[in-house]
């Protein structure tokens, strides 16, 4: 049986926390705003399931949050994601720190011990090492958070904007957590501990970078004229996108324009040439076998 509800949580000032369960899985998200840093302690009472407990993705994207559980503390960013794994949940000591977007966001999903076991794949250098952790300890962090990809957060989108009831919610419920588990399995199994050393002034800049593009995506901006547009080196530029952002910048940039096509053509008010130039195409042909590659049909099937 699936449930949804909206409610507030008193700790979080201005919240809005959404919730679906069903049977061995609970998927939570939502957003709230934060002028101080908050300090708080959350319990397994807090949820209605607490048995889903046993598996649980975390993504924070905005947001920072510091975390003790049994003594043993991390740490997750905004725009990253992580899994973490519970013999015993005890309570959690949380150390939120306010989002300089002027609000936390945050999605994450959980499994019972029993529904993860049946449902969801352990061939992963990753879930492996976590195995073996539970067995020996209470609790298990991945011990790396890596960034969230735009797919991710395609699928998290599809998930919260789920139009459906019942049992038709809880396939598509588990249909999609299990997409968005494979493609976090990719990211933890191809991280690169070798990672760029960035300064606080690299990362605005990257910031900067990505807003940038996604303020221009009409305009087909080299790599060359965006490194100077935001005054660091090439070499800096794309290294540091990647691994700040978990995607290339021409990736990013084909997903936003991709994205923005599909909300066009969902609108019906523009002609295939007008949204083509109007995404930054100077031909239709061009956008259209772009977008074919993308999701496997041609843009004329919306219109």
């Amino acid at each position: 049986m699936t449930s949804f509800q909206t409610y507030r949580d008193k700790r979080f000032p201005m919240s809005n926390i959404r919730l679906l369960e069903s049977d061995g899985m609970s998927v939570v998200w939502g957003t709230f705003h934060l002028t101080d840093e908050l300090y708080m302690q959350k319990y397994p009472s807090d949820t209605n399931n607490p048995e889903n407990k046993y598996f649980l993705s975390h993504f924070c994207i905005s947001g920072n949050t510091e975390s003790t559980i049994t003594e043993r503390q991390f740490s997750i960013c905004g725009e990253q994601h992580s899994f973490f794994s519970f013999k015993e949940l005890s309570s959690i000591n949380l150390h939120i720190i306010p989002s300089r977007k002027g609000y936390n966001s945050f999605f994450e999903y959980s499994l019972s011990r029993q529904y993860f076991n049946e449902h969801f794949i352990q061939d992963s250098r990753v879930l492996n090492d976590m195995v073996n952790c539970i067995e020996k300890d209470s609790f298990c962090w991945a011990g790396k958070n890596p960034h969230i990809t735009p797919s991710m957060m395609c699928i998290i989108s599809e998930i919260t904007r789920q139009p459906y009831s019942g049992a038709m919610m809880s396939l598509f419920l588990e249909s999609k957590v299990m997409e968005l588990y494979l493609a976090q399995l990719q990211s933890f199994d191809t991280y690169n501990h070798q990672i760029l050393k960035l300064s606080r002034n690299d990362i605005d800049r990257l910031y900067y970078a990505r807003d940038y593009i996604s303020q221009n995506i009409n305009r087909r901006i080299s790599i060359s004229a965006l490194a100077r547009e935001i005054g660091i080196n090439q070499t800096k530029l794309k290294t540091g996108f990647k691994q700040l952002f978990g995607t290339t910048i021409f990736d990013y940039a084909i997903d936003k324009r991709m994205k923005l096509a599909i909300a066009l053509l969902e609108e019906k008010r523009l002609s295939l040439t007008e949204i083509s130039y109007k995404i930054g195409y100077s031909h239709p042909n061009h956008f259209s076998l772009a977008f074919k590659r993308r999701f496997g049909v041609l843009p004329s099937m919306f219109t």
